[in-house]
């Protein structure tokens, strides 16, 4: 399920003004936060196909950016960039520091590009130990075959988990 609409089911938006939205792609999620009236700073190693308004983006490494962030977010999403990270789990803790409410995915082991040399898969019990039980709001498991960004027909196995660290 995409961020909003997940956020939107467990009552997770109310109450949030900051939102940082890693490896935002094209836009689209950061762009649906902000018309909600969230402040959104947005990252990616590729540029914005298109400037979009109230959106504050910087083309930076996730790594990079937090090894010079200074901010706190109640919300950060990073959807669908963390395997293709060095280190996800170092990553997600991190992510996860400056979090109120953490929604991530991680590509599981029985992805189809889990034998690719930049991609890194990541099993369900070692997640669950990144995290106290009471913090987890929600965690899925998704199966699936579609197209890929370019087009290509490919099974995705990945995990959803929103974290609140506010509780």
């Amino acid at each position: 399920m995409p961020p909003l609409p997940l956020l939107t089911k467990l009552e997770l938006l109310k109450g949030n003004t900051t939102v940082l939205d890693v490896g935002t792609k094209d836009g689209q999620i950061a762009l649906q936060l902000s018309k909600l009236g969230l402040q959104v700073d947005a990252i990616d190693t590729e540029p914005l196909p298109n400037v979009i308004p109230d959106i504050t983006f910087n083309q930076v490494s996730v790594e990079d950016f937090l090894a010079s962030n200074s901010k706190t977010y109640d919300i950060v999403v990073a959807r669908h960039v963390l395997p293709f990270t060095k280190d996800p789990l170092s990553l997600i803790q991190q992510l996860n520091s400056i979090a109120g409410i953490f929604v991530f995915t991680c590509f599981g082991q029985q992805d189809d590009w889990r034998d690719a040399d930049h991609i890194v898969t990541l099993d369900k019990a070692e997640l669950y130990e990144l995290f106290k039980r009471e913090t987890i709001k929600h965690y899925s498991e998704t199966f699936e075959e579609t197209r890929g960004y370019q087009g290509n027909l490919k099974f995705w196995h990945y995990h959803t988990f929103v974290i609140d660290n506010r509780t």
